[in-house]
């Protein structure tokens, strides 16, 4: 997998230009069919996006995807993606520019226990899953975000433990854990962790033994009595040539 930063195919004078101009379509090399554009609005899958378009399965086509100014696309809690490319034929040519702004999935934050039982954070999400060779190139309105982990469970022992954050910048808390008492039903002493949101990664819960943080965007969760989950990727190439030009904001690792 290869990605650049600043120069590949085209010239950076022009790549500057189209990243000024928000992006409306990719710069095209001569050789290159005229691009189908289509606009990305929310979360979503770009094959389907084109199959519903009209695009039949010709691999000598050239489409550019993009996320207007201002457009936010979320990926869904529990790690999910913001948007994935899903399967291309091999020739097709493929451009994504993004002048607004696509998160991955916050990550789940973990249970506390001991009822229902310590659990781990879960993994954040990519903001950008790719299955086909691409070009991204993100604008200066534009930003790419890593989801961040879930934080871990806390034990629960006498005092009970308090669920994970749930992870930037939309992961669900973990559950309050719940010790036994003789001749009582489970009391629950422990706490909710907090969600996790586009400011950051939720609290974990603060009664009883304290849930692990969830991560900010594209880092982990803090542990606790299980470990937080990890960071998402800003994009996760698979293996694909990536050619990547980012004028505007990144959080999280490319590869």
């Amino acid at each position: 997998m290869t990605y650049r930063i600043a120069l590949g195919l085209w010239t950076a004078a022009g790549l500057a230009a189209t990243a000024a101009s928000a992006q409306t379509t990719a710069p095209s090399p001569a050789a290159d069919p005229a691009p189908v554009v289509i606009a990305v609005t929310d979360t979503a899958n770009l094959r389907k996006l084109a199959d519903k378009a009209g695009y039949t399965g010709d691999p000598h086509v050239y489409y550019v995807f993009n996320v207007p100014e201002k457009t936010v696309i979320l990926g869904k809690a529990g790690g999910k993606p913001g948007i994935d490319t899903g399967d291309w034929p091999a020739g097709v040519k493929l451009a994504l520019t993004i002048g607004g702004t696509v998160y991955g999935g916050g990550g789940n934050g973990g249970n506390g226990g001991d009822v229902p039982g310590t659990t781990e954070g879960t993994r954040g999400g990519d903001a950008i899953f790719v299955r086909a060779p691409m070009t991204i190139l993100v604008g200066t309105t534009g930003a790419i975000k890593a989801g961040g982990g879930g934080g871990g469970g806390a034990d629960g022992g006498s005092q009970g433990g308090s669920g994970g954050g749930g992870g930037f910048p939309d992961g669900l808390p973990g559950q309050p854990g719940s010790p036994t008492h003789s001749g009582s039903p489970y009391l629950a002493t422990g706490d909710f962790g907090h969600i996790g949101s586009p400011a950051g990664g939720g609290l974990g819960g603060q009664r009883g033994n304290i849930g692990g943080k969830g991560g900010d965007a594209g880092q982990a969760g803090e542990s606790a009595g299980r470990a937080g989950g990890g960071a998402g990727n800003a994009i996760r190439a698979n293996g694909n040539t990536v050619q990547f030009y980012n004028y505007g904001q990144l959080y999280g690792v490319v590869n």
